[in-house]
């Protein structure tokens, strides 16, 4: 066979190809090496208070180290799974799961013997008191 039929019909296989996997109903599906958790920080007079958007990681999962300039935030989201044993296709796939690792700098030095945090509703809250001083 001379090599331009060869040659057309690689490039013809490929179009076919190409053109079958832009008709999957799904986007973006590939797995996370690691995501970063969003968040909200605030500056007050006598304290930070900063809120990490963490929905859907246990408690467990979620360490929290505080250092006078800074906060590192690390732990795990396990991918949510469907409750049926059915499922036929998985149509998207955009919530990042897996390890999640964030440092955020502050502006002042904290105290880290009076900081509190929680975690409420997806959220977690934490108050850093700055030091004294």
């Amino acid at each position: 066979m001379p090599r331009k039929v060869r040659l057309t019909r690689i490039i013809s296989r490929a179009g076919e190809v190409a053109y079958q996997l832009s008709n999957l109903q799904f986007s973006e599906f590939h797995p996370t090496p690691g995501w970063t958790p969003d968040i909200n920080a605030y500056r007050f007079d006598d304290r930070i208070e900063i809120w990490v958007d963490l929905a859907g990681v246990e408690k467990d999962e979620i360490r929290v180290e505080i250092l006078p300039l800074s906060v590192r935030l690390s732990g795990e989201r396990q991918t949510p799974v469907p409750a049926c044993e059915n499922c036929r296709q998985v149509l998207a796939m955009e919530i990042q799961n897996g390890r999640f690792a964030r440092q955020i700098q502050l502006s002042d030095p904290v105290d880290p013997e009076r900081v509190t945090a929680r975690h409420e509703n997806g959220l977690l809250h934490i108050q850093l008191p700055l030091a004294l001083g």
